[in-house]
């Protein structure tokens, strides 16, 4: 897989497991295979966030870090990756997230539903409401790719 791939992936992967777990958020463990005994889930969230919404688990890094990594080491799949990922209970999009960063990686983006990428919105802060989709990010995680470690955005970059 080229690195260009594991970088869409990782921007995209993120996205979609934001939006997947946001509704599940600090719900009990079990509650998405309880609604989605299949484990096909259909993406709710948005993928959009407050600051009012912050909470004191957003900073634990190392249980999120570990409860993501449990998630792909356990499963076979990007999809099962975040069912697994979102299943966990408690903090669902951020450990949904990261879940969907290294699966992402791993996977490539190519390994995500489409009915999870075609509904994927994402607001962008501070931008007077642009809304990001699927492309957008295929679009930046490419232009990161790009961009290398120069530093400096290129002409006609989305990072400028």
């Amino acid at each position: 897989m080229r690195n260009t791939d594991r970088a869409v992936g990782a921007v995209l992967g993120s996205a979609v497991g934001d939006a997947l777990g946001a509704p599940f958020e600090f719900g009990l463990a079990g509650v998405f295979r309880e609604r989605f005994p299949d484990g096909i889930g259909e993406l709710c969230g948005g993928g959009g966030w407050d600051p009012g919404e912050a909470t004191e688990f957003n900073g634990a890094v190392w249980p999120c870090l570990g409860s993501a990594v449990w998630a792909l080491r356990t499963t076979c799949s990007f999809e099962q990756a975040l069912a697994a990922a979102v299943d966990l209970g408690g903090d669902t999009d951020t450990v949904a997230a990261v879940t969907g960063m290294l699966a992402g990686a791993v996977y490539g983006p190519d390994a995500f539903p489409a009915r999870w990428t075609s509904t994927l919105h994402v607001p962008l802060p501070g931008s007077d409401g642009r809304i990001l989709r699927a492309g957008d990010l295929r679009d930046l995680a490419n232009a990161l790719t790009e961009q290398g470690g120069s530093g400096a955005p290129r002409p006609g970059s989305p990072l400028r």
